[in-house]
């Protein structure tokens, strides 16, 4: 299990008790036949661990801001994960749990989400718009940092603060493209006010840009243009000509993200029609 090198030598220990606890399902793996009885009076350090992702408390959003504790994501549609807030070591951390997969095929899917996920943080290091990566907990859950501040999209600002952020938002973008990643799902409930800076969440869709050029330019211009759609609909800030510009596409573009957004997704998500 790949444990990142920014942890403590207790939070090591933690996970590897942790995943020696769990089964290939993220079950308790049965005694050793033969092996003798052990009576603990005390909960072992993997057993409390598993116990705190089983039930994080609910807590209700004051202001704006996530508390710790409160479920930011339920797991509704398909390989849709649990999102929540825990506490790993006496510190707050987010963690992502696909574990409602166990014993399916989606299973194998899931844990290549959670590798992905890790690795591209990973990838980002300490860089400041990010949440950096904290560990792989289980083959079906990882936590990651917790970031305190609204979401974008729940914000409450004024027109001094939007043009502000509008021109942060998009530098963030540009600095995620030269350190050779794309996000691929910049919305407003992907990006977390931190005392008023963006910071990038979820990246369970992002790559690493390619080296055909063509590709990566179509990737770095996907990603400017739903900065962009944020400054427009979510800030209600005027486009540039050439910001427009930018978010015109073709008509084959169109169709199948009209085909995508309209058939596909809402399916994906367990949508009726």
């Amino acid at each position: 299990m790949p444990v990142f090198t920014r942890q403590d030598s207790s939070l090591r220990k933690a996970n590897h008790e942790l995943e020696a606890g769990l089964g290939s399902h993220g079950e308790t793996r049965p005694a050793t036949v033969g092996a003798p009885a052990v009576d603990r009076a005390e909960p072992t350090r993997a057993e409390k661990a598993r116990e705190a992702l089983r039930a994080a408390p609910r807590v209700t959003r004051v202001d704006g801001e996530q508390a710790p504790g409160e479920f930011l994501q339920r797991a509704k549609g398909f390989l849709k994960a649990e999102v929540y807030i825990t506490h790993l070591n006496g510190q707050p951390v987010v963690c992502k749990d696909y574990r409602r997969y166990a014993g399916t095929p989606a299973a194998l899917v899931a844990r290549w989400l959670v590798r992905h996920e890790l690795k591209m943080l990973e990838r980002l290091g300490d860089w400041t718009h990010a949440p950096r990566a904290v560990a792989r907990l289980s083959p079906l859950s990882l936590a990651m940092e917790y970031i305190p501040g609204p979401l974008l999209s729940d914000a409450a600002l004024n027109d001094v603060t939007d043009a502000r952020l509008s021109q942060q938002l998009i530098l963030v973008v540009q600095q995620l493209h030269q350190r050779q990643m794309a996000h691929n799902d910049i919305r407003g409930s992907n990006v977390v006010l931190r005392d008023g800076v963006p910071v990038l969440i979820d990246f369970t869709s992002a790559v690493r840009l390619p080296r055909t050029a063509s590709l990566a330019r179509m990737m770095r211009r996907f990603d400017l243009r739903h900065s962009l759609k944020l400054k427009q609909r979510t800030l209600g800030l005027p486009l540039s000509t050439r910001e427009a510009r930018l978010l015109i596409r073709s008509g084959r573009l169109n169709r199948t993200l009209r085909v995508w957004k309209k058939g596909i997704l809402p399916r994906l998500k367990g949508r009726k029609h």
